[in-house]
């Protein structure tokens, strides 16, 4: 009787063991959450410039570009062809970071998209001129290898930048961005088209400050 008692005492502690177990690995297991989220929403999820100012920037200052008169006149004066554009990164002169390439790409979509414009890859010249090189190097099928001096000359460099002010007492902060885009004739180096582009966003915070 004793054996028997004894052996269900040894199963009973190893439940025990591994039910201590099972509650230990379970206090140890973060839970984790996550979903979709419609990529063009507008998120704020701190005090910062975010996707959505770059985006929101970008769509509303390409529009009033193509809109203005200096793409018409350009059109009329060259049988009815689009301008060659080239884009320069915005310059970022905030006290934050701001990934200024992501604005810079939207500008580029905004205008590639738009079908109004021809645009010229100006990031990557050097790789282009590699493989060109390589294409003369007679490793490449002459019939297909390309050549160069046929690249099209830009017409026009957008150029722009990003500023910021910010004012805040207590709980209370706002912050201004302004960003300025402007198109320069390559070959007469006149303005042709400048404006700017303000995003205003208010802040309230209980207890602590910023």
């Amino acid at each position: 009787m004793g054996t028997k008692i004894d052996g269900i005492a040894r199963i009973s502690l190893r439940l025990a063991g591994v039910a201590v177990l099972l509650a230990g690995t379970g206090a140890c297991t973060k839970s984790f959450e996550g979903e979709y989220s419609d990529p063009k929403a507008a998120e704020i999820v701190d005090d910062r410039w975010n996707e959505t100012d770059a985006r929101k920037t970008a769509e509303h200052m390409i529009q009033g570009m193509l809109e203005k008169p200096w793409l018409n006149a350009f059109k009329g004066s060259h049988n009815g062809q689009k301008p060659v554009v080239i884009v320069s990164d915005v310059a970022n002169r905030t006290d934050e970071h701001i990934d200024v390439k992501q604005l810079t790409d939207y500008i580029q979509d905004e205008l590639i998209n738009s079908g109004k414009v021809r645009f010229v890859n100006k990031e990557q010249r050097q790789k282009i001129l590699e493989e060109i090189g390589y294409q003369q190097s007679g490793a490449v099928n002459k019939s297909t290898a390309k050549k160069t001096g046929r690249a099209i000359g830009a017409d026009y460099i957008l150029t722009g930048s990003v500023s910021s002010s910010v004012h805040q007492m207590d709980g209370l902060k706002t912050v201004d961005y302004q960003t300025n885009l402007t198109l320069t004739n390559i070959e007469t180096q006149e303005f042709e088209w400048s404006t700017k582009y303000e995003i205003k966003k208010r802040f309230k915070r209980s207890g602590a400050g910023f």
